[in-house]
């Protein structure tokens, strides 16, 4: 699913790809950015979280799920 979706801490709107993985038996989505460099995110508990050493800020999650869940561009 392709997307975007702001980074609140940059201001910058990112255009996204999400496809569904299974990172260490865990289910989620790992997040293409356009330079193709990736990260993994999974919703835990009703937050999205990082499942490997990359970090994004908070605000930038949220709305990449909320992106994910609406299948809308989150800003």
């Amino acid at each position: 699913m392709k997307f975007t979706a702001k980074d609140p801490s940059t201001g910058l709107i990112h255009s996204l790809e999400a496809k569904p993985e299974n990172y260490n038996g865990e289910q989620g989505y790992r997040i293409f950015y356009e330079n193709g460099s990736s990260f993994f995110i999974a919703n835990k508990y009703g937050c999205w979280r990082l499942s490997d050493d990359h970090y994004a800020d908070t605000g930038f999650l949220k709305n990449i799920g909320l992106a994910i869940e609406h299948n809308y561009t989150a800003t």
